[in-house]
């Protein structure tokens, strides 16, 4: 890609994400649950089944940093990606705190009106990236003003009514003991039949709850007959507004992690998907 066909691409971003600012009423959508239970999985290809009839946002806050690779884009451009987490002059810039720094004053509140020119990737038509990051080395200290900057990021971003807002979050409960996870309208908790799956779909269920999300959907993954009997404690918890399964599918695995060809295809992860996608938007 030429230098000058990637500034036109963040220059597109940009203007896209100034012309979302006003109304609210677009769908914010934050994927939580365990390590290794399918959230980057179903973040893509939400987003890819979106995209065709609707601008989407992809935020990619997983320290792993896997969503450009299953949203398609190409693994040796994918690996450049400077995530925000990782630019300290970035973070110290907006928030007045260096990242692992201790002491000072931090704003809480910083102008993040250019995190998409300086961020931003365009992947394919209606679909674009930003990507956060996390922990990037042992020892790095707080997240505080990394997060207090994608907090701030999110709030900026208020989508029109067609657009869609999906946030691929790191493992576990961090993302909602940090306050990442307020202001959207929608979460998707994603579960296995496993025992620590469903006790972390629980938690993250509940604090849901606790920040007033609207929509908490249950997400019960790679489901055949033998996980139903299992999760139907976690069902029966009357934590979720609804529960929605997504089976097993062999193109998964054998097209991980470009989700691009499984939607393609179109196989029974993906009909499952596109039912999901129905039952956040009504």
């Amino acid at each position: 890609m030429s230098g000058d066909h990637h500034k036109d691409e963040i220059v597109h971003l940009t203007e896209e994400l100034e012309s979302c600012k006003g109304s609210g009423k677009g769908l914010r959508v934050v994927v939580a649950g365990k390590g290794g239970v399918g959230k980057t999985t179903l973040s893509a290809a939400l987003c890819l089944l979106r995209s065709r009839n609707g601008r989407v946002l992809a935020i990619d806050q997983d320290s792993q940093q896997n969503l450009a690779f299953s949203l398609g884009y190409p693994r040796h451009l994918a690996g450049k990606l400077v995530p925000i987490t990782q630019d300290c002059g970035y973070v110290e810039e907006k928030t007045g705190s260096r990242p692992g720094s201790s002491g000072g004053l931090m704003r809480l509140n910083p102008d993040v009106s250019d995190v998409a020119e300086r961020f931003g990737v365009h992947i394919a038509p209606n679909l674009d990236l930003l990507v956060m990051g996390g922990v990037a080395h042992a020892s790095s200290g707080c997240l505080c003003a990394e997060n207090a900057l994608l907090a701030s990021m999110i709030r900026y971003l208020e989508c029109r009514d067609e657009d869609l807002v999906v946030m691929d979050t790191q493992a576990g409960l961090e993302p909602f003991g940090r306050g990442i996870a307020e202001g959207f309208r929608c979460a998707l908790v994603v579960t296995d039949a496993t025992s620590n799956s469903m006790q972390v779909a629980q938690r993250v269920g509940q604090l849901s709850k606790d920040l007033g999300i609207e929509k908490v959907i249950l997400v019960a993954n790679r489901c055949d007959p033998s996980s139903e009997r299992k999760l139907q404690p976690l069902i029966a918890s009357g934590l979720f507004d609804s529960v929605h399964r997504l089976p097993v599918d062999a193109s998964i695995i054998g097209h991980e992690p470009d989700l691009t060809p499984v939607i393609a295809e179109g196989g029974a992860y993906v009909k499952g998907v596109e039912g999901l996608l129905k039952t956040m938007t009504q």
